[in-house]
């Protein structure tokens, strides 16, 4: 009978006491803390009306505080502990029952939030019963019954307003993903795969020696840009993908670019490269505090770095690309091998100034490095400058 009675809290409950302090949510952290301080409240209040209370009374007093502030974490085992501090209170002379008429008002109110309604009743009729088994006083187990009806049934209404709320947010909850995964697939299926095929005819094209050389580099600025865009558009696919609630890693501004945690930008082109072909390392060091702009154009250099990356790397030569943060300054730092082969993808020359351009805006610095068959990209920018320049969308 008590394994059945205990397998029925175990289903219907929503919080079976296994739970671990660490685990508990926002919700139950609240009631716990509104439990002490009622048991606190209690105390006060019972150590004010008597000057002078027993170690009995003070020892008493503050298991209450403990039992109704663990009632919401660990519910059964809770109420069971309570109600035993309850019934041992009625055997030990000189401590009134009167000292915890506060704290059974919280005691039934929780019974009734973090129990299902059968078994907070039960638990709910141990106080006024175990008033009248050993002493007879009915008026105070009357109190007690009248005390527990009036603060069970608000505990279930909230009980019950709580589980309606819960649920239909998980429901829209639930819409919402499906609408933003199928915004991600018609978004894959028709813009990411139009841009790769005009991606790959202007590479194709910008790689012909039959074309002039003005043409072929015309091919690949559309090429870089195809490649940038898709870029970006990848980053849109994984925000709209990720159905994290608590993950806010991109967002679209006013820039006309996805601005996002510098660690996701960085593992996103890892990703692009090594889709290319590429051997890659990322690393990203530190922690960082960006605004909006930087961010923005920091993601840019980025990509522009994997531009290059893609024109003039030696497909069997590593790539590394390195975030390193700190309070007042973010270093980026690409390093790949230059490929010696003479059907390199022409570029427009203009990367490269291009990124100083950005950098110089928000007072950051782009340097450059060839050793001994190596290329190294450096972008620096300080963390403590507020930019005042504003960056208009170049789409």
């Amino acid at each position: 009978m008590v394994s059945n009675f205990l397998d029925a809290i175990r289903t219907r409950s929503h919080w079976w006491p296994g739970v671990h302090l660490r685990s508990a949510n926002r919700t139950q952290r609240r009631y716990a803390a509104i439990g002490a301080m009622v048991g606190v409240i209690n105390m006060t209040l019972m150590l004010t009306l008597f000057k002078s209370p027993t170690p009995e009374r003070l020892f008493f007093l503050l298991l209450t505080v403990v039992t109704l502030s663990l009632i919401p974490i660990f519910p059964i085992w809770g109420s069971l502990g309570y109600l035993t501090l309850w019934i041992v209170l009625l055997q030990v002379p000189h401590v009134p029952s009167s000292d915890m008429t506060i704290t059974n008002a919280a005691f039934f109110f929780f019974l009734a939030i973090f129990l299902p309604l059968r078994v907070a009743l039960i638990l709910a009729l141990v106080v006024p019963v175990a008033l009248i088994i050993p002493t007879g006083p009915l008026p105070t187990a009357a109190s007690q019954l009248f005390l527990a009806a009036c603060t069970l049934l608000p505990g279930s209404i909230l009980r019950h307003t709580e589980t309606t709320l819960r649920e239909e947010v998980s429901t829209a909850t639930e819409k919402l993903k499906s609408i933003r995964s199928e915004i991600a697939r018609e978004m894959h299926d028709l813009v990411a795969y139009s841009m790769s095929q005009t991606a790959l005819r202007a590479q194709r094209a910008a790689a012909d020696p039959s074309y002039p050389v003005a043409a072929q580099q015309e091919f690949a600025a559309i090429e870089s840009t195809a490649a940038d865009s898709l870029h970006e558009l990848r980053l849109v696919l994984r925000a709209l993908r990720n159905n994290d609630e608590n993950t806010d890693r991109a967002s679209i501004t006013g820039l006309g670019t996805v601005v996002l945690d510098l660690e996701e930008s960085v593992r996103a082109v890892a990703d692009d490269l090594s889709t290319s072909g590429y051997s890659v390392t990322y690393r990203c060091r530190g922690d960082g505090h960006y605004n909006r702009l930087q961010a923005a154009i920091l993601s840019r250099v980025l990509r522009e770095m994997s531009s290059n990356v893609l024109r003039h790397a030696d497909h069997d030569r590593p790539v590394t690309i390195t975030l390193n943060q700190d309070v007042d300054k973010a270093r980026l730092v690409v390093t790949n091998g230059v490929s010696s082969s003479q059907h390199r993808l022409p570029s427009s020359g203009m990367g490269i100034l291009g990124m100083k351009e950005r950098l110089s805006t928000i007072g950051g610095s782009l340097d450059t490095l060839m050793d001994n068959g190596t290329w190294l990209t450096s972008a620096s920018i300080p963390l403590s400058q507020s930019p005042t320049l504003v960056i208009e969308d170049e789409s």
